[in-house]
């Protein structure tokens, strides 16, 4: 009987994930409660000991599972969709339901626009204007955003003399991006076997999902990334589920939307580095689909070339200089500031022992400028991040390495606290730090959904408040600031940004699981930009949001059913 249920493959995929998972979980709660975790002999076991229990769990259950629901759950047709006979096709046509999709979904955003008119200009949005007010840009900020939004400005002064006007049409233009790939993503798996009700469902969630209706009038680079990021993901699931050997649409679609995806967040091209990778694993491993995989592998690489040459062109076209790089430091700027709170004798915490060496010191004091360790934030790098001296880094590399790796020596447990706190909000489900992080107690608008306007920077500038529906904007400014998706029972899970990488790996596991090794590689894109944000200052929503409308995608194009010119080898696993 346990043979019949056992599967040991398996189980130990999910074991590994529910390790995983326990630790997160287990030191999250840890940290969230108590700030700081002593990684004693004794911790350490105990840590180990419940881990295994919860990696145990998870490797019964997903070894019994599928087994109970075998045959209970159908989420695939047995055939494409076809038009029925002696109906009208015009139903059916792609086209057509494209349309409808994307006209409900805009429908639904609307009063948004309307509330928020010309749009949410949180973020960096005055300090793109700064730059091109000055004619003084940098990359800090992808050039290509920093240019469009000059560009419907200036459209704005020309044709209706108020750059409010142009601000109003990017917002407009970038809604409708988004809601048109949603739109085509929605169609493209109804026609790929998924049974009705789940087109239905995402229709629906494009629809009435928060964040969708604020991130889709935020002016923000994350907007239009998100948008080339989805098509990306579409079109490389098309092709792997296609196998075709020739060039076609989707061939075009990815090269196309992974040079834009790349214009438009600087860490694009990092997150297509590691899918260029796993590539190179395939052709080597793939026995007869070597040519495939080299097809694809050849796609990324002269799309990578493409939107390295788009951006120096940017860069020549502007005269822009390269942005400081502190925002690549953020993860050692934590673990420096943390190690001198707890050991460098500073006066900030009681337990502080005073152990640093001196030469230690002095180097973080040339790096972390000010003495602004003493403001250190387990959640956030930028209260110290922006004193930060990256000249250090830069000209005395030797010995910045060496006094980090030192430390790292000496202060393991301070620099693994500092890592797991930043990145809270990503691994932990229970976290909230995420969404009061730039909370002050003086400002609105700095929820996890930020909406906060700088009226007097951005009246300066011609730009200014005109909301058209008042008072369905102070019904979602107040939902905004007060985090109201955390007091929703269960259904916070939706919005939480913790949850979404374990659903990523468990969409891995069962893919590995039912040895589709190949419906894997897309999710090399998402663990790609995944690393990035783990490297990064902070968990905010607009980092966040690209892997949350990718989500539902990535799990329905994996398991749909492959093409009729789809390879044998496919067809007999």
């Amino acid at each position: 009987m346990v043979k019949k249920y056992f599967d040991k493959r398996v189980f130990v995929i999910f074991a590994l994930i529910g390790f995983a998972f326990g630790f997160f979980q287990l030191t999250g709660w840890e940290l969230a409660e108590k700030g700081n975790i002593l990684w004693t002999g004794a911790y350490i076991a105990r840590l180990s000991f419940l881990c295994l229990a919860v990696g145990v769990f998870a490797g019964a259950v997903s070894c019994v599972l599928p087994v109970v629901l075998a045959g209970k759950l159908s989420l695939i047709r047995t055939e494409e969709l076809s038009t029925p006979e002696g109906k009208s096709s015009i139903w059916y046509s792609e086209g057509v339901r494209w349309f409808v999709s994307f006209g409900l979904i805009v429908l639904s955003w609307l009063p948004c626009y309307l509330a928020y008119y010309p749009g949410i200009c949180a973020y960096d949005t005055t300090i793109q204007l700064g730059q091109v007010e000055s004619g003084a840009y940098n990359d800090h900020h992808p050039i290509a955003h920093t240019l469009l939004l000059d560009g419907f400005m200036s459209l704005g002064d020309k044709l209706f003399n108020d750059v409010n006007t142009g601000l109003a049409l990017l917002v407009l233009f970038q809604m409708l991006a988004l809601a048109a790939v949603l739109a085509w993503g929605i169609v493209l798996l109804t026609d790929r076997g998924v049974t009705k009700w789940i087109p239905v469902c995402l229709q629906i969630g494009s629809m009435i999902y928060p964040f969708h209706m604020y991130m889709s009038v935020s002016v923000c680079k994350d907007v239009l990334f998100t948008v080339f990021f989805l098509l990306q993901m579409l079109a490389l699931y098309e092709m792997i589920r296609r196998r075709t050997s020739g060039l076609d649409r989707y061939d075009v679609l990815f090269a196309v939307s992974s040079v834009g995806m790349q214009l438009y967040r600087n860490n694009g091209r990092y997150a297509m580095l590691v899918l260029v990778v796993i590539l190179f694993v395939a052709v080597i491993g793939g026995k007869g689909a070597r040519r495939f995989w080299g097809k694809i592998a050849v796609n990324c690489a002269f799309s990578l070339v493409v939107g390295s040459l788009c951006i120096s062109g940017l860069f020549r076209l502007t005269g822009a200089e390269q942005g400081d790089r502190r925002e690549m430091l953020s993860m050692p700027i934590q673990q420096l500031a943390r190690c001198m709170v707890y050991h460098g004798g500073v006066g900030v915490l009681a337990e502080d022992d005073a152990t640093m060496d001196e030469d230690s010191k002095a180097l973080i004091n040339d790096f972390l400028l000010n003495e602004s360790y003493k403001e250190y934030r387990p959640d956030i790098a930028d209260p110290v991040k922006r004193h930060t001296n990256t000249y250090v880094v830069r000209y005395r590399t030797e010995e910045f390495a060496g006094t980090y790796l030192n430390l790292l020596g000496r202060y393991p447990g301070d620099f693994i606290n500092a890592a797991l706190a930043v990145n809270a909000g990503y691994f932990y489900v229970g976290d909230e730090s995420h969404a009061y992080i730039n909370v002050n107690g003086r400002d609105t608008g700095l929820g996890y959904v930020q909406t906060r306007f700088l009226t007097e920077e951005l009246n300066s500038r011609g730009v200014y408040q005109d909301s058209k529906w008042k008072s369905l904007f102070r019904i979602m400014e107040k939902w905004a600031d007060n985090n109201a998706y955390l007091k929703l029972p269960v259904l916070k899970y939706l919005f939480v940004p913790g949850v979404f990488l374990w659903l990523y790996m468990l969409l891995a596991g069962c893919l590995i699981a039912c040895r589709k090794y190949d419906r894997c590689v897309p999710l090399a894109l998402v663990m790609g930009y995944y690393a990035t944000l783990i490297l990064g200052p902070t968990v905010q929503l607009r980092y966040i949001y690209p892997l949350m409308v990718v989500l539902p995608f990535s799990v329905l194009m994996a398991i749909c059913r492959g093409g009729s010119k789809e390879t044998k080898n496919e067809q007999s696993e």
